[in-house]
């Protein structure tokens, strides 16, 4: 694993660690290859570089975190209660975020919430991508 995305992933871990135990972490944590290949050469503004993806996670994580807890607490996680990365935003309230985690169904797909997040009470998505590469496609018709 090169050093890049092992520095991400590190520092993933330590934001989700709050919320999941070092097991889970490390049994399902992963960013597809694809994104850690092609976003630092990739030249599109609405995307954030690996620094601002992982401070954009943990506003995320800050504005909802509270309650993936009381759900935790209750023992009723549902399914949008995985690991997510913020890559990118669009518009006033949009947020680009990708399921990095493996346990999931939705692991790698890239998802736009608007106002919302995975989280949050209102977790409904406005469009999903099936990977990085269709997403890229799709939103900035550039082949990856």
């Amino acid at each position: 694993m090169d050093e890049e995305k092992k520095g991400l992933i590190d520092q993933l871990k330590e934001i989700y660690s709050v919320f999941f135990n070092s097991e889970y972490i490390t049994k399902n944590l992963a960013i597809p290859k694809l994104y850690i290949d092609s976003i630092e050469t990739l030249k599109i503004e609405e995307l954030f570089n690996q620094s601002s993806s992982l401070t954009n996670t943990k506003w995320g994580i800050e504005l909802y975190g509270n309650e993936f807890l009381d759900r935790k607490n209750l023992n009723n996680l549902g399914i949008n209660d995985k690991i997510f990365l913020s890559i990118g935003e669009w518009g006033s309230n949009h947020q680009f975020l990708m399921c990095c985690d493996k346990s999931s169904q939705d692991f790698g797909k890239i998802f736009d919430y608007n106002d919302a997040h995975p989280w949050s009470a209102s977790n409904d998505w406005e469009v999903q991508w099936i990977d990085f590469k269709e997403f890229i496609k799709d939103e900035y018709n550039i082949d990856i």
